[in-house]
């Protein structure tokens, strides 16, 4: 291992501690999507620095919301670990730039992290992760230091139980492993405005008024997974949400960036489903 790599692999294990952590060539991840973030990656980007983030906190069968917006929005907690992460490499190594990206990235944030030796892939198009399963985010630290780089798990795949695809209640996931978002209820949670009758009645019988977890929830690689060892996530969630704390806790969740009339839509649909049932 070079000097540089080295060095990159300790400030990693001393900011990020046991996330999963990895490196790839940035070239194994062209061409980059277009987003306004394209404008921040670095010229002659050469690597990759990959950190997953796993957010399972437990069960929570009373749970309304899907998982990963239990918790404290994963935009601002990757963030600031990987703003940390940018600001020790850029006093190491002045004469190069690191720029972190979390979600909105133009990066293919998947195939970052299948080429830096972080997991596998899944029929639903997600990482499974040998330890935390796919209930992770994904972030990253595009840099122009030439590093030595990870290897990609073999068999890249996963064991192809086809169980995503089969509990997917109207088939958005595709054998060729797309996602038709029209047909898949984390998608229809997340739309503005007027539903379809079809559409309500994926909120109602998906009973969760953000997001959907069934592929997660029935992968072999999802069980008996530990809980994050993140802080920030394992003391914020909450797993129900009612109209006063969804929309206090609106900029501080994944789903504030919809705005307060998506959320409380998807509430009112679920609140009246309920009523009904108790009538």
């Amino acid at each position: 291992m070079n000097g540089p790599t080295e060095r990159v692999r300790e400030l990693a294990h001393e900011i990020l501690a046991e996330l999963p952590f990895g490196i790839c060539r940035f070239e194994e991840v062209q061409p980059c999507l277009e987003c306004r973030a394209l404008s921040r990656i670095p010229q002659r980007a050469a690597s990759v620095l990959v950190c997953l983030f796993p957010y399972y906190t437990g069960e929570q069968p009373e749970r309304n919301i899907s998982r990963y917006a239990m918790v404290r929005d994963y935009h601002h907690v990757a963030g600031e670990y990987l703003e940390r992460f940018c600001e020790a490499l850029r006093q190491e190594f002045p004469e190069h730039r690191f720029e972190a990206f979390t979600d909105n990235s133009p990066v293919r944030e998947v195939q970052a992290a299948l080429c830096a030796g972080l997991g596998l892939r899944g029929r639903n198009g997600l990482v499974l992760h040998p330890t935390y399963g796919s209930y992770l985010f994904i972030g990253e630290v595009v840099t122009d230091l030439v590093l030595e780089t990870d290897s990609p798990m073999q068999p890249l795949e996963c064991c192809n139980c086809q169980r995503c695809l089969q509990v997917c209640p109207a088939g958005a996931l595709q054998p060729d492993g797309s996602v038709r978002l029209d047909l898949c209820r984390s998608h229809i949670t997340q739309k503005k405005g007027e539903l379809t009758p079809w559409e309500i009645r994926q909120i109602q019988e998906g009973g969760l008024i953000w997001g959907c977890d069934l592929c997660n929830d029935v992968c072999p690689m999802n069980q008996g997974v530990p809980l994050t060892p993140i802080p920030e996530f394992l003391h914020s969630a909450i797993s129900v949400f009612d109209s006063e704390n969804a929309v206090g806790l609106l900029k501080e969740r994944a789903f504030g960036y919809r705005g307060k009339k998506t959320i409380l839509r998807n509430l009112t649909i679920l609140e009246e489903e309920q009523k009904k049932d108790e009538g």
